[in-house]
């Protein structure tokens, strides 16, 4: 079975440990680019709206931070521009046998 959008953040958040990662790492592990594919027009590209209305909801939840700039922003807010994300301190650890 393919890993959830969700597992794959929550995944890399815990792996980064304290440290961040961009949406486009989320997106790529999710569809991996191949070879084959001409440069700009890779199939991961397509999940980056994904990733970020899915961090947004972790985000509210406490999971995980989306930071911009290196401040920390507001999910409830429009976010514009570059992002990194990376692990809450003190948010639960990833199981992932959760849903």
């Amino acid at each position: 079975m393919a890993e959830s959008l969700k597992h794959v953040i929550l995944r890399l958040a815990e792996e980064r440990a304290g440290a961040t990662f961009s949406p486009t790492e989320a997106a790529m592990a999710l569809r991996p680019p191949r070879p084959d594919e001409v440069k700009g027009e890779e199939k991961w590209r397509g999940f980056l709206r994904q990733v970020r209305a899915e961090a947004k909801g972790l985000a509210r939840q406490g999971r995980i931070d989306i930071l911009r700039r290196g401040e920390p922003q507001d999910p409830s807010k429009p976010i514009k521009g570059l992002i990194q994300l990376r692990k809450t301190p003190g948010s639960p650890p990833f199981d992932p046998n959760e849903d």
